[in-house]
């Protein structure tokens, strides 16, 4: 007979922050590890796709390609700067055609005209690229300025027959290489910081980025504090339609709107309603929703009425404490694609996943060490946080309905990565097997200063034949109380060893359709504090949703020792 009991359902919404889920609502998440949410149902999860190579640059005539530093999407080309060994320690154009899947030739680059390489460790200025015109635009903290090499240029006119140049503006010069560049109103926005001296944002004529007629065509911005960077943002207009506007950055003490046009007398600038910032330019990214970015203290967004929300996911309802304990702020990437915000950081508190589970599972997650490489995303359609996520992007660009992605120390390879499941979905990424980890926050407490029960539990689960997923009971010091092995049924279909048209996908499908599994404790769970730990290999077809419990207080103070 169950024993009596009060039935607890954990339906696992987000993964957050909270040390206790007393104080949060029912299903928040330690740990959505390499999983995302389900498009079919509320609250169901599924594997995250693995990324899958799209292009080796070193393979195709950039010899001795190992980093890609910057990148900008233009239809189906990607454009971007890559170290090579054509010209020892400089960074080189290249052109990659996705669609035709070839990379289009770039004539003009010399020693002379390119950039210095960037390191691929450590504090940095993030080089940035734009089109503006009939040209792409490249801020790269390599150049100097020596022999008038201030920013780089592929001139994309001709889209067959596309040049380099480095060059600075005429007839009036940026007196410093930028830290940044924008397109705002067809004008090329340069942000630029002079050693010892004003910083300010130089904009050039329409349409002619390189071209600065008059030399009042700059703006400073009240003080000496550095220009970080800049994107466009589309503001709400009372009176009906949209006034477009340029964010800029200043580190994380300020955050200015520009808006208007030197040329209808209208240029404006504003200071927004907070003292943040970020110090992290590759996370700004435009959705639907404003401008997302990392503040010190987590993600924060910018709305289409300019203002600044709070962390998203603050107070242990999501996830901000691998952000306010980010390393190296400017190695942040970040991507915003179909509604879903993803971000790699060096968290420098992170712990490996899961102490009581098997050594091979934790180590896939970075265990063994404090300091760890971790992806967030954030679903802005449906406000949940997923993750820690292994992928270690390095730089991430939204491309059609997908992402395209370069994996830290993977060398100069693009990737491609998609946000949700498809029938071509992979699990096995950069040659290494995903595993996937979905662990509660520690349950709630009953507040009766008693020892809590449970003998009877289920979680309701789609399987994929041939894997397990084992399920690990852990204290409040992560130590495992019990551990279960849910079995599939069946065998699974191995490519190329069946005869077509009589084969399940993935397996034999009787007995592995969601459904509520039993958990088959061999002892009764006695806890206070408990978390609940599920993981294995990621695959097409599995499924992971609702936890159901029974809770009995045992009416005894909880045991010492």
């Amino acid at each position: 007979m169950p024993l009596p009991g009060t039935p607890l359902v954990w339906s696992p919404h987000t993964a957050a922050d909270t040390l206790d889920a007393s104080s949060n609502s029912a299903g928040t998440m330690a740990n959505l590890a390499n999983l995302i949410p389900d498009p079919t149902t509320r609250n169901l999860w599924q594997c995250r796709p693995a990324a899958v190579k799209v292009a080796d640059l070193a393979a195709n005539g950039f010899v001795g390609a190992s980093f890609i530093s910057c990148w900008v999407n233009v239809g189906t080309r990607v454009y971007g700067m890559v170290s090579t060994t054509r010209n020892a320690g400089r960074d080189e154009p290249f052109c990659y055609d996705v669609l035709t899947q070839m990379f289009i030739p770039i004539a003009g680059v010399t020693a002379a005209n390119s950039p210095i390489s960037p390191a691929t460790f450590g504090n940095w200025n993030p080089p940035h690229m734009e089109l503006i015109g009939s040209k792409i635009i490249v801020a790269h903290p390599g150049f100097t300025g020596a022999a008038g090499a201030f920013f780089g240029v592929i001139d994309v006119l001709n889209p067959f027959a596309l040049t380099w140049t480095a060059t600075n503006t005429a007839p009036t010069a940026l007196v410093f290489p930028p830290q940044w560049v924008s397109n705002f109103n067809g004008r090329c926005w340069f942000l630029v910081n002079p050693p010892n001296s004003q910083p300010a944002a130089y904009f050039s004529d329409v349409l002619l980025p390189t071209q600065i007629t008059n030399a009042n065509q700059i703006l400073t911005l009240d003080d000496n504090d550095p220009l970080t960077c800049s994107m466009g943002l589309a503001l709400s207009n009372q009176l009906g339609g949209i006034i477009q506007a340029l964010i800029i950055f200043k580190g994380v003490s300020n955050i200015y709107q520009i808006t208007g046009d030197a040329a209808f007398g209208t240029l404006a600038k504003n200071t927004l309603n907070v003292a943040t910032g970020t110090f992290a330019p590759n996370s700004v990214a435009s959705s639907e929703k404003g401008l997302l970015f990392l503040a010190p203290d987590g993600v924060r967004l910018i709305d289409f009425n300019a203002k600044v929300s709070d962390p998203i996911g603050k107070d242990g309802e999501g996830i901000t404490v691998p952000f306010i304990s980010i390393l190296v702020p400017s190695r942040a990437a970040a991507a915003y694609n179909t509604g879903v915000y993803r971000i790699q950081v060096q968290n420098g508190v992170a712990q490996a996943i899961g102490s009581g589970f098997s050594s091979g599972f934790s180590s896939a997650f970075g265990g063994g060490g404090p300091v760890q490489q971790q992806e967030w995303w954030y679903d802005t359609v449906r406000q949940c946080w997923s993750g820690p996520h292994t992928t270690k992007m390095s730089l991430g660009l939204a491309y059609q309905n997908s992402f395209l992605i370069t994996i830290q120390n993977a060398g100069a390879i693009i990737f491609k990565s998609d946000p949700v499941q498809s029938f071509t979905s992979t699990f096995v990424e950069n040659g290494v097997p995903l595993t996937y980890a979905w662990q509660t926050a520690y349950l709630p407490d009953t507040d009766q200063m008693a020892e809590n029960c449970i003998v009877e539990s289920t979680l309701h689960m789609a399987l994929v034949s041939g894997l397990s997923t084992i399920i690990t009971a852990l204290n409040q010091d992560g130590v495992p109380l019990d551990q279960v092995t849910i079995a599939s049924s069946g065998a699974p279909t191995n490519w190329n060893q069946f005869n077509w048209n009589n084969a399940n996908w993935n397996g034999t499908t009787l007995g592995n359709a969601l459904y509520p599994r039993r958990m088959e404790w061999t002892a009764p769970l006695v806890f206070r504090r408990m978390s609940l730990l599920a993981g294995g290999l990621s695959a097409q077809g599995l499924k992971i949703g609702r936890l159901h419990m029974k809770y009995q207080v045992l009416g005894y103070l909880q045991q010492t020792g």
